[in-house]
């Protein structure tokens, strides 16, 4: 559905809605059709790797995007003369590589949109400087973007992610506000995180759980609730010194 509403909107949008963060001259590839009505093409660029160790993978996201693709032209939502062009780039959950692949489907392929990155510090690469692709802006979208830095307002050019548009069903923001509700539903006061800091890689790239841990923190000092975060060791296999240390007096119970 949100992939409908985005296609229609760059066809049937309204053409006095700019979004232009710098002077720039439009090229004639911008447009979805040439000067003639005819040749009418939208350009998607897919940053997203093509792995499918990450639960986001070109393989998998692909199809699915044809297939909503086949499911817009079944219902006869846009003109039948308008095609499709799905520009696949691997961007390997890299955030510079991310930047490139990026800057390759606008400069040389003059993509009109994007889906992805979801890989967090890639979708922040790319997400930042997409305001000034092309002469007004390329729109991002994206179920990435988990931290709390991707909630930030998205309303003006002066917005770190001005054209990101996230479309994921949580976040980590999400996930912290259900795990205090769980510590004041019991009264627990005191509290100490054990995670792997490249833990879930699959889900969000490089230090996922990390990022999910400064989330965390970062709800929990605005609740003034008292935490301790603790890294483990990924090639440890036996927790109970390490976890035996780090709780000591500090964070037992009576």
């Amino acid at each position: 559905m949100l992939l409908l509403l985005l296609l229609l909107g760059l066809i049937l949008g309204p053409r006095g809605c700019l979004a232009n963060c710098r002077e720039e001259q439009a090229r004639d590839c911008e447009a979805i059709c040439d000067p003639s009505g005819k040749n009418c093409s939208i350009r998607a660029l897919v940053l997203l790797p093509d792995d499918n160790m990450y639960q986001a993978s070109l393989p998998r996201v692909l199809p699915i995007l044809k297939v909503a693709e086949q499911q817009i032209r079944a219902k006869a939502l846009i003109p039948p003369h308008i095609d499709f062009e799905w520009l696949a780039h691997d961007t390997k959950c890299d955030a510079s590589l991310g930047v490139i692949k990026a800057m390759d489907g606008i400069i040389k392929q003059c993509a009109q949109v994007i889906f992805g990155p979801v890989c967090d510090y890639s979708l922040a690469a790319v997400s930042r400087i997409t305001k000034y692709f092309n002469s007004q802006g390329t729109p991002l979208i994206s179920v990435g973007g988990s931290t709390y830095d991707f909630e930030e307002k998205k309303t003006d050019c002066n917005d770190e992610f001005y054209m990101l548009l996230r479309t994921g069903m949580i976040s980590f923001e999400t996930i912290s506000e259900l795990t205090m509700n769980v510590m004041r539903r019991h009264n627990w006061s005191h509290s100490i995180f054990y995670y792997e800091r490249d833990g879930q890689r699959s889900v969000a790239g490089l230090h996922t759980c990390f990022l999910m841990m400064k989330s965390l923190g970062k709800q929990m000092r605005k609740e003034n609730m008292t935490f301790a975060q603790f890294p483990l060791e990924p090639n440890l296999t036996n927790r109970t010194e390490e976890m035996r240390r780090e709780i000591g007096n500090k964070h037992a119970s009576e």
